[in-house]
């Protein structure tokens, strides 16, 4: 999954439950499914600013050689 996906569809299961429409039972899988979504776009987003302070680090190690 994609991190724009991800956000999707976590902005549904948010939109589901505000709504107040749905009973516990689906809405206890719907927050457990937003969960296991937070997580995955948590460790993706992680990862991503990891490699751009690398890329940035580099690029400065670039400039500073000027």
């Amino acid at each position: 999954m994609n991190f724009e996906d991800g956000n999707k569809e976590l902005d549904d299961i948010i939109e589901k439950l505000e709504s107040g429409k749905v009973n516990l039972k689906d809405g206890t899988k719907l927050f457990e499914r937003a969960n296991e979504i937070a997580e995955e776009l948590y460790k993706e987003f992680d990862n991503s600013k990891g490699k751009v302070t690398i890329i940035k680090e580099n690029l400065e190690k670039l400039i500073d050689q000027d």
